[in-house]
């Protein structure tokens, strides 16, 4: 640890962060008096007597790469040196930043709004870099920094290919290959599109929690980048309007001809979504609704990632009393939870039963070709939470049994008032 040490004119004052090849820390430049970020390369990586010198160019490569580029959007590098072995970057100190790591779990997801602002920024420091002959090849959310009012910056430049400097080009298959384009994968010649691609990637994971291409092994994650579309997003996540999917399938096209040609262009499209950003300010916070759902008996042994999923996927509906949420005789592959209310559920005009908080209904909807077989009024102003089947097909397996469990639990109750009720007639 170096804390308290020196390192050329900087102090080091604590660690921040740590990556695969290296610490970043705290320090304080004393000529100017402002707080810089340090990375400091793993003695074990540049001093390697196999692949030592590779990694010192690579490292180096970082501080040219981005040394060149004068961007608000791109993290800014302002030294790099070597001082008893070490090797150093010296670069803007971004206060309280964090990586958009942080907000592609299911349960951190920023709003549209945030979302687009965020892609926007990186799609305009693409552009820039690229204009400048500079092609980044390993974006993804780690390499992202963003800071408390979510002002992106692209960082490490390490693997980044230079016009003029030949040591950009080192490791040809260099990057990360969740995020590589399909020619990326297949080591062809690399264009900023490959950039788009991966920012593409990023996007999908920002907007629905999940990888596009999400696989069991790297091989299979693979196979699908290079031959198979992801799944539709407004399938992850109920809020997203439908023109990120046209965002989304141009950016993750298989051949470059059919991408973005530019980050500006990417930008371009990203700048109509506020267009089409739905009106929320009548819909609860997804903290709320995530706090409203919680409490349902309906959801007690899903966990809180699982929960965050569902949220996100589900559509938030409120209907006035006396209006129809499913009619007899429609097809509608989706079922609902009741969060709030009241429902009469009705049979050829008859009456039949009365659901309240926490129940479910229309649960036989999700079987395919299955027509709806009762009509489902709202006998009060009622809150429900729609669940698509997709939604539940593309769930974890713990998720799906869980649901599968409450089915059979809500079958076999309905079941037992039908039967008591024939009995009461009966009798």
């Amino acid at each position: 640890m170096l804390e308290g040490q020196a390192l050329g004119k900087y102090q080091v004052l604590k660690s921040i962060g740590k990556g695969n090849m290296a610490t970043v820390y705290l320090g304080h430049d004393p000529f100017i008096d402002r707080p810089v970020a340090i990375k400091v390369a793993f003695d074990e990586y540049v001093q390697s007597l196999e692949s030592g010198a590779l990694y010192r160019r690579m490292f180096f490569n970082e501080a040219q790469a981005a040394g060149m580029l004068k961007h608000p959007n791109v993290t800014t590098i302002f030294d790099a040196g070597v001082d008893q072995q070490r090797y150093y970057i010296v670069m803007e100190y971004i206060h309280g930043g964090t990586t958009l790591d942080n907000y592609t779990e299911p349960e951190h997801l920023l709003s549209i709004k945030s979302i687009t602002d965020v892609l926007y920024q990186c799609a305009m420091a693409l552009n820039y870099a690229h204009g400048k002959g500079v092609i980044h090849r390993d974006i993804k959310p780690r390499n992202i920094l963003v800071t408390e009012n979510l002002e992106a910056k692209i960082t490490d430049f390490g693997v980044a290919v230079v016009p003029h400097l030949q040591e950009g080009q080192a490791a040809e298959h260099a990057g990360s290959p969740l995020y590589m384009a399909p020619e990326q994968l297949r080591l062809e010649e690399l264009t900023h599109q490959c950039d788009l691609f991966a920012l593409g990637v990023v996007a999908y994971e920002l907007l629905t929690g999940k990888h596009p291409f999400a696989g069991r092994n790297m091989e299979a994650i693979q196979h699908r980048i290079q031959d198979t579309p992801p799944t539709p997003i407004d399938e992850l996540r109920a809020d997203i309007p439908d023109i990120y999917q046209r965002i989304i399938d141009k950016a993750l096209a298989k051949k470059p001809e059919h991408r973005y040609k530019s980050g500006a262009d990417m930008a371009g499209d990203l700048s109509l979504v506020y267009d089409f950003i739905r009106e929320t300010d009548d819909q609860p916070a997804q903290q709320e609704k995530f706090t409203r759902v919680q409490c349902l008996e309906f959801f007690a042994e899903f966990s809180d990632a699982e929960l965050w999923e569902i949220i996100n996927a589900g559509d938030w509906i409120t209907v006035e009393t006396g209006l129809p949420i499913i009619r007899e005789g429609e097809e509608d592959p989706s079922f609902y939870v009741l969060v709030d209310g009241e429902v009469s559920v009705f049979k050829k005009d008859r009456k039949i039963v009365e659901l309240g908080k926490g129940d479910c209904f229309g649960e036989m909807g999700i079987l395919p070709g299955r027509h709806r077989t009762a009509t489902i009024l709202a006998a009060s102003v009622v809150t429900v939470l729609r669940l698509r089947s997709s939604v539940i097909e593309r769930a974890s397996i713990n998720c799906q049994l869980r649901f599968q469990r409450k089915f059979l639990f809500t079958l076999i109750e309905r079941l037992e008032y039908a039967t008591d009720r024939m009995v009461d007639t009966s009798t």
